[in-house]
C-alpha cells in the first residue's frame, strides 16, 4: 500500500498573512545592514567602483555674466532690512521739509505782494454772544424711606432665641 502524501492544509497559511511580507522584510534588513558595515569598513578595492561624476554647469545665463554686459560691479544681492527702511525715512523727512520750506516761500511772498492794511480798514473782531444763563438748582430729593419695616415688638417669635 502507497501512503499518500502528507496534504499541507491551506488553513495554516490564510491563518497567519502577515509571516511572508514579515520574513522578507527580516532579509531585505538583513541584507541592507550588512551592505552598510561593509562599506564603512571601507575594505581595499580590487577596482574602482565608483564612476566619478564632473560638474556641469547650470543651464542658461548666469547673474556675473549679466553684470559683466551691463557693467557693474559684483556686490551683495541680499538686502539690509534696516538700512532700506532707514533710507525711507529719510526720505521722508527729506520730502516732508522740502514742502514745509515750499510752504514758508509761498507765505512769505504773498505777504511781500500783499498791499499793507491800514487799521481802520480792517474788520472789527465779531462780537462774542453773552454767556448763557445758569439753570436753576435741582429741587432737593424727598428723604428716603426705610428699606426694612419696623417690626411691631408686640408680636412674639413663634421660637425662643438662642442663648449661650
Amino acid at each position: 500500500m502507497v501512503n499518500p502524501a502528507p496534504v499541507r492544509s491551506s488553513r495554516h497559511l490564510v491563518s497567519q498573512p502577515w509571516a511572508i511580507p514579515l520574513l522578507a522584510g527580516l532579509c531585505f534588513g538583513l541584507g541592507y545592514g550588512v551592505v552598510q558595515r561593509l562599506m564603512l569598513l571601507e575594505l581595499p578595492r580590487q577596482g574602482q567602483l565608483v564612476e566619478p561624476f564632473r560638474m556641469k554647469e547650470f543651464p542658461g545665463t548666469t547673474l556675473e555674466s549679466l553684470r559683466l554686459k551691463a557693467g557693474e560691479e559684483p556686490r551683495s544681492i541680499r538686502g539690509d532690512l534696516s538700512a532700506l527702511e532707514q533710507e525711507e525715512q529719510q526720505r521722508k523727512a527729506e520730502t516732508e521739509r522740502r514742502q514745509r520750506e515750499q510752504e514758508l516761500e509761498a507765505e512769505r511772498q504773498r505777504e511781500r505782494l500783499a498791499p499793507p492794511l491800514s487799521r481802520e480798514l480792517e474788520p472789527a473782531p465779531a462780537a462774542t454772544p453773552p454767556p448763557a444763563p445758569a439753570p436753576p438748582p435741582a429741587p432737593a430729593p424727598p428723604p428716603a424711606a426705610d428699606p426694612l419695616p419696623r417690626l411691631d415688638p408686640s408680636i412674639t417669635p413663634p421660637f425662643e432665641p438662642l442663648t449661650p
